[in-house]
């Protein structure tokens, strides 16, 4: 690599540790720990789906936010976002009861997004063209780089007999110190924003493509949300079942981005989509049709190395259909997303109380992954 594109490289680096903070730490901590947390106070699965519906309501707030933010002020939404998020995973440990946390889940949600759409503009915003599509699947990468940390430190807090208050503690550590390597992402580049300002939106793509990933955040979030008080639930006497189902996730969500954006290369970007949400519906279903910890792990591989890919293939191709107005595409995504995710839990849980097993809510966002595919059929013979 030159020099030039070596920092390129530190860029998508740190926009992967901004990432780890953000969502693996102050969003994804909550799924390996809410076990504990269920196990060590009075919140039950129940409670913990709306505690994570309201962090995801901050989510959808953030977006909301992000896309009123001038380009020239990215920069410092990005940086007051970073530092909330990681306040936010401190102060989790210091609390017992639903109030104090749904109101440091919400405040996390509202950051989360921000750094999603803030900080990945500013990221993608100062890679170079020729490189922007592999340095950028770096940058997405840090999701599932997160999570595996997450994890591990879960399994490592719980092996030395820790508990909750510990693990949001030294991830909340964890996010301060990777802080100190993000100075090197620069502000947004002026001349950026007319570059294609005679480009109209394809509105009809696009609308099928915010309704595509509204039913992908439903369809998702059951799993990342649910899937270690799953495994303790179907495998109570195997202590470490919790912990190799979201660390699958974790793993096997860092390497997603490239794979899949190699088959983008060939297949097409709306084609890679739709192939994406179809596997994702089997993972998000496989516990309940695949018994034991097979099923588990299966889920936590298949949903892992899709969600990213979905989040990635999505943004690329808001961008590419709103090339004047990147941020708007970006914000009503993930926004849109964030209502999906915002119904997903609450709509688990109601499932839930009812039947008195997570079949049905795992099932039911399978049919809405399924859905987002098919809301992209339309498109998937025409290349972005």
């Amino acid at each position: 690599m030159a020099p030039h594109d070596n920092g390129a490289l530190r860029i998508a680096l740190a926009g992967a540790f901004s990432l780890v903070i953000a969502l693996g730490i102050g969003r994804f901590l909550f799924t390996p720990a809410l076990p504990d947390m269920i196990a060590s106070t009075t919140l039950n699965a129940v409670s913990g789906g709306y505690l994570a519906a309201v962090n995801y309501g901050g989510y959808l707030l953030g977006a909301m936010l992000a896309m009123a933010v001038p380009s020239h002020r990215a920069r410092s939404a990005f940086w007051c976002a970073l530092w909330v998020s990681a306040i936010t995973s401190l102060l989790m440990a210091l609390s017992d009861t639903f109030i104090p946390w749904a109101i440091n889940r919400f405040l996390a949600g509202v950051a989360s997004a921000i750094i999603m759409v803030n900080g990945s503009a500013l990221v993608l915003g100062a890679l170079p063209n020729h490189l922007r599509a592999r340095l950028g699947n770096i940058h997405y990468a840090g999701i599932g780089l997160g999570i595996s940390i997450a994890a591990l430190t879960v399994a490592l807090i719980e092996s030395l007999s820790g508990s909750y208050p510990v693990m949001w503690f030294a991830c909340g550590g964890i996010a301060l110190l990777l802080m100190a390597f993000l100075r090197v992402i620069p502000a947004l580049p002026h001349a950026s924003e007319h570059a294609h300002t005679r480009t109209p939106v394809n509105r009809k793509a696009l609308t099928l493509l915010i309704a595509s990933y509204t039913l992908a955040g439903f369809g998702y979030i059951t799993s990342t949300t649910y899937l270690p008080v799953i495994a303790r639930q179907q495998l109570p006497g195997l202590d470490n079942a919790a912990f190799y189902t979201w660390l699958a996730v974790g793993l096997a969500a860092i390497p997603a981005n490239l794979l899949w954006g190699r088959l983008a290369s060939h297949a097409g970007e709306r084609n890679a989509l739709m192939m994406a949400l179809v596997v994702q519906a089997s993972g998000v279903s496989a516990p309940a049709w695949i018994p034991g910890l097979s099923g588990l792990v299966v889920s936590g591989l298949l949903v892992g190395g899709t969600f990213t890919a979905v989040v990635a293939l999505s943004m690329y191709c808001g961008r590419q259909l709103a090339p004047h107005a990147p941020s708007m595409a970006l914000g009503a995504l993930t926004a849109c997303y964030g209502v999906g995710q915002i119904l997903g839990p609450v709509v688990t849980a109601r499932m839930l109380e009812s039947s008195g097993s997570f079949a049905p809510g795992l099932l039911g966002a399978a049919i809405a992954l399924v859905g987002a595919a098919l809301l992209m059929l339309p498109l998937s013979q025409r290349r972005f």
